[in-house]
């Protein structure tokens, strides 16, 4: 299975409140400025691999998930 592009802004969402975090620690977590994720988030940037990793084991997702394409 891969996530689309489309459903990665809910993935992120979802995954910081299940993990109960503001988007402020979610960003400190992940190493990028509160902007950045906020950008991420809403879909309107792209995160670079190693933030994607990054995400990806904040938020336990399957490693078989691929990096969001723009």
């Amino acid at each position: 299975m891969c996530a689309t592009l489309a459903a990665y802004p809910g993935m992120m969402q979802r995954g910081r409140k299940r993990e109960g975090l503001r988007e402020c620690r979610a960003a400190w977590l992940i190493g990028v400025s509160v902007r950045e994720y906020r950008g991420i988030e809403a879909g309107d940037r792209t995160p670079s691999p190693v933030t994607y990793e990054r995400i990806s084991e904040l938020f336990r997702w399957p490693q078989t998930f691929e990096r969001p394409r723009p």
